[in-house]
C-alpha cells in the first residue's frame, strides 16, 4: 500500500512538472568529495558521499542558462537513513522572475495532489548575515532554526533583543520588498513571510522557504548559486507527503 501511494505521488508529481515544461533529470549516486555531508565512504583513498543532498549532486553538471529540471531521488544521511525526495531547479534565470515561477510550482504540485492544508513559510538570508559572521554564528542559526531560546538567552549575543524579534516575525507585509513584492505577486494566504526561517545547508543567499503540513515538514528551498549561475529549487519529502496525500484520498 505504502508503495502504491508513493508510486501516484510520484506519477502525480511529474506530470505536475512535465506539463509546466520542466525536464526530468537522474542526479549522480554518489559525488566525491570530503567536505558534503552524508554517509561517506572511501574507496581507493579518495573520499566519496552516498546519495547526498540533491543540489550538492548538481553542482558538477553543466546546465544551458534558463534551464527548469526535476528529479525523483533518494538522500542518505550519515547514518544510512534514506528518504525519497523530489524537487525543481530554475538554473540561469532572473532571479526574482524564478522565485515567483518556482514558488508557484511549489503550490501547484500540492494542489495538483489534492493537499491543500499546507503553508509556505518565505524568508530572505540577508536577515541572520550580521549573526552568521559572528564566532558562534552556525550555533546561534542553529538554535534560531530549532527555535531555542533558553540556549540563545545563555549565549553572549550582540543584538539579542533584535534577534529576538526577527525570530518572532510572521507577517504579509515585512518592510522588505523583495518578500512583500513576492506576497503581492502570488497571492495565497498560504504563503507567509516568518524571517525565523533558517535553511541549512549554508549554500543558500537570497530568498528561502519552507513548507509545511498540519504537522509534517514537507520540505524547503531558495536561492543559491551554481556555476556562477543563479538557482532557485526545492525539493519535497514523498513519505511525508504521503501521510497528507492518504487523507485526500479517501
Amino acid at each position: 500500500m505504502e508503495d502504491q501511494k508513493l508510486s501516484d505521488i510520484a506519477y502525480s508529481i511529474r506530470k505536475s512538472c512535465h506539463d509546466s515544461g520542466y525536464s526530468e533529470i537522474f542526479p549522480p549516486a554518489y559525488v566525491k568529495s570530503d567536505r558534503i555531508g552524508g554517509f561517506r565512504f572511501i574507496f581507493r583513498n579518495d573520499v566519496y558521499v552516498l546519495e547526498p543532498d540533491i543540489t550538492l549532486r548538481l553542482m558538477n553538471n553543466r546546465f544551458p542558462g534558463n534551464s527548469r529540471v526535476y528529479y525523483i531521488s533518494r538522500q542518505a544521511d550519515e547514518f544510512l537513513g534514506e528518504s525519497l525526495k523530489a524537487g525543481l531547479e530554475i538554473i540561469g534565470a532572473v532571479p526574482g522572475e524564478a522565485n515567483i515561477e518556482i514558488l508557484k510550482m511549489a503550490i501547484k504540485i500540492l494542489d495538483d495532489l489534492g493537499i491543500r492544508d499546507y503553508n509556505i513559510d518565505i524568508s530572505i538570508t540577508d536577515v541572520f548575515d550580521p549573526y552568521r559572521k559572528k564566532k558562534d554564528g552556525d550555533i546561534i542559526l542553529n538554535a534560531v532554526k530549532n527555535r531555542n531560546y533558553p540556549q540563545l538567552q545563555n549565549m553572549d549575543i550582540d543584538g539579542m533583543d533584535k534577534l529576538f524579534q526577527i525570530m518572532d516575525t510572521r507577517t504579509r507585509n515585512s518592510g522588505i520588498p523583495e518578500l512583500d513584492s513576492i506576497l503581492e505577486e502570488i497571492n495565497d494566504p498560504r504563503v507567509i513571510i516568518d524571517l525565523g526561517t533558517v535553511r541549512q545547508p549554508e549554500y543558500y543567499r537570497g530568498l528561502i522557504f519552507e513548507i509545511y503540513g498540519r504537522h509534517e515538514f514537507l520540505g524547503g528551498g531558495g536561492n543559491y548559486v551554481i556555476k556562477k549561475m543563479n538557482g532557485c529549487g526545492f525539493s519535497l519529502d514523498l513519505q511525508a507527503l504521503s501521510k497528507l496525500y492518504g487523507d485526500v484520498q479517501r
